[in-house]
């Protein structure tokens, strides 16, 4: 988006906020009103870690959770979405009104590449008339790897973390990375290199079958897994 045009949109986008404030009697905490605009003067994908420092390195200090407070503000309001792409936390974006768009995410780098396709919107409507159901939204992301990262690795198969693998999928576990505890840690769970696991919940801890046996790992453990979809059976 043009610089020029994307600072207009900011402003209506601003006076917008701050109009249905008033009209529903909210108002922005103390220092509030800074996170916005440090909010809307970003492109992209950005944290509330990385606002806090953006405002800090102007010489003002804010508690992360003042951050974190007008961002709900902003998502409750239609100016901003979360998203949970890299498997690091959450992240935030812009949500302008009548503009949408979906994410190509690299697994290696955590590289997010936003993309608009009309034949995907379309084969997407064809997709639910054929089984007659009503779409309200769709959200697409494609896992892989981007040019740089293909470049820098060996010739294999793409992996990504266990973090972010979804409930139903089958996967093969590749790899751990990490420093040798946590490699440990995982093996004596019962988890090794080669095994085939399949993600019964995704939502919390992960919850992984893995030979019949339940295994349970936080965000942070399954970061260190790093898993492919697999061709064999279980």
């Amino acid at each position: 988006m043009k610089r020029k045009i994307r600072d207009e949109l900011h402003k209506k986008e601003r006076r917008e906020f701050f109009r249905l404030l008033d009209e529903t009697g909210e108002r922005l905490p103390r220092g509030g009103e800074r996170v916005l605009d440090c909010f809307l003067e970003k492109d992209g994908h950005v944290s509330p870690e990385y606002l806090e420092q953006c405002i800090r390195d102007t010489g003002e200090h804010l508690p992360v959770g003042v951050v974190n407070e007008v961002l709900d503000l902003l998502c409750r309001y239609g100016m901003a979405q979360k998203i949970l792409l890299n498997g690091k936390g959450v992240l935030y974006e812009h949500l302008h009104v009548g503009m949408d768009h979906d994410h190509l995410l690299c697994t290696n780098c955590g590289k997010i590449v936003e993309f608009e396709d009309p034949d995907l919107d379309k084969r997407t409507l064809k997709v639910s008339e054929k089984y007659g159901f009503q779409p309200i939204l769709h959200k697409v992301t494609i896992l892989g790897l981007c040019p740089e990262c293909v470049r820098g690795m060996p010739r294999q198969a793409p992996s990504m973390p266990l973090s972010l693998a979804a409930r139903g999928e089958r996967l093969e576990v590749v790899g751990f990375d990490g420093g040798k505890a946590s490699r440990m840690r995982l093996m004596d769970m019962g988890l090794r290199v080669g095994d085939l696991i399949e993600i019964i919940n995704s939502d919390g801890p992960i919850i992984v079958n893995c030979g019949g046996t339940r295994l349970a790992l936080g965000k942070g453990l399954a970061d260190k897994v790093r898993v492919r979809p697999s061709q064999r059976q279980n």
